[in-house]
């Protein structure tokens, strides 16, 4: 897998690193090159030295884009350039020569799989310089100077290569920090459209299929009935496409930043849901007590979640009963229905109840749904703030 250099071609520090290469290193070179031929170099080697030069500065343009090519021939430039003799000094001094340690950069920094190869290459070139320079050394040059000149070649050309994986690491880090962000902001909206869909959507065809069945039952007329029939039946499929695009969503954990709704809503609620069939009764027992925002909101959806369960699963008539109960130890909700006329069959269960327990369960409550009597009950018991 190939990384960009800072996220791109032109990006991060590679553009530096060119302009130093072109406009500081060649320029140096111009006049290195005349002190060898003014220090009694052959023009052929001076010539040689210059189209090595030629070709480390070409290698630097070459990795830009494929940085395996312009690897090898800086490479291929450098071998060449410590092979050719040079009277009275090292032809790897020649300024460009530094052009290999650009395009070393380039490859450890943008290429996890041939970074490995290149710093044992860069070494190799090291001992190859150094023997060369070992066999031509003069006879007044002391002899460690091609050894400290090899220690500190392979001394820049590991920092090289160090700071280049390090730094491509980093990015690399960045990068999977950013899609990890994208993809819990992803997970959120994912979780925030389903519980719309679950809590708001699907409640309200719910109450409509059940107003649409309790006017088929009270209808006078045949016909009028089974239109309502037809309409109730529709709603009820439309209510199973809805159940399956909602399994493919992922729940997530409660989206703190949307506006969760209060204690407010559930007279609404129970008026809204109740019609000739289903009769919703709201209870509310004890004195009131400050309660977080999550919770009001889990106990708004937990006794939404009971009467769509009672409605989508019971046949009417049907009576549910949302009880609110207020205690020291915090508060207690219960939704109870009375099993109406027999279950429904409905299709695969769906995720609403899994969707209200962790609602309570996030915002520090207990949740359990139990069969009572001939129907079932659900409860919901949450903290006050002050016990939170």
């Amino acid at each position: 897998m190939d990384v960009g250099q800072g996220g791109g071609h032109g990006g991060g520090l590679w553009p530096r690193f060119r302009l130093v290469a072109h406009g500081v290193l060649g320029a140096l070179s111009v006049p290195v090159l005349g002190l060898m031929a003014l220090g009694g170099a052959h023009a052929w080697q001076v010539a040689a030295a210059a189209l090595a030069a030629v070709a480390l500065h070409a290698s630097v343009e070459a990795a830009l884009r494929r940085p395996a090519a312009g690897f090898a021939l800086a490479s291929q430039a450098m071998l060449g350039l410590v092979l050719t003799p040079m009277p009275g000094r090292t032809p790897s001094a020649l300024p460009s020569a530094a052009c290999f340690l650009v395009v070393l950069w380039r490859i450890a920094a943008t290429s996890r799989r041939l970074r490995a190869a290149a710093l044992p290459v860069a070494a190799a070139g090291v001992v190859i310089s150094g023997s060369a320079s070992w066999t031509r050394l003069p006879g007044d040059m002391p002899a460690w100077t091609p050894a400290a000149q090899g220690v500190f070649e392979l001394g820049a050309v590991a920092a090289v290569w160090a700071g280049a994986v390090a730094a491509a690491r980093r990015r690399e880090r960045a990068a999977r920090a950013e899609r990890e962000r994208v993809e819990a902001a992803r997970s959120a909206e994912r979780a925030r459209i389903r519980r719309d869909l679950h809590d708001v959507i699907a409640h309200s065809i719910t109450v409509m299929v059940a107003r649409v069945d309790a006017a088929a039952v009270t209808a006078g007329d045949k016909g009028t009935r089974e239109e309502l029939e037809d309409v109730a039946e529709s709603g009820r499929d439309a209510l199973g496409a809805l159940r399956a695009m909602l399994a493919v969503l992922d729940a997530g954990r409660p989206d703190r930043g949307e506006a969760p709704p209060t204690l407010g809503a559930l007279p609404e609620l129970v008026r809204a849901a109740t019609t000739p069939l289903h009769r919703v009764v709201f209870e509310e027992e004890g004195a009131r007590t400050a309660v977080a925002l999550d919770a009001e909101a889990a106990i708004v959806r937990v006794a939404q979640e009971g009467i769509t369960n009672a409605f989508r699963h019971l046949r009417p008539p049907v009576a549910v009963t949302v009880h609110l109960q207020w205690r020291e130890t915090g508060v207690l909700l219960r939704i109870r229905d009375d099993g109406g006329r027999g279950g429904l069959d409905t299709g695969p269960a769906g995720t609403g109840l899994a969707g209200a327990r962790e609602r309570v369960e996030a915002a520090g409550g207990v949740f359990s749904a139990d069969p009572e009597d001939s129907g079932w009950v659900l409860t919901a018991r949450l903290p006050t703030k002050e016990q939170r």
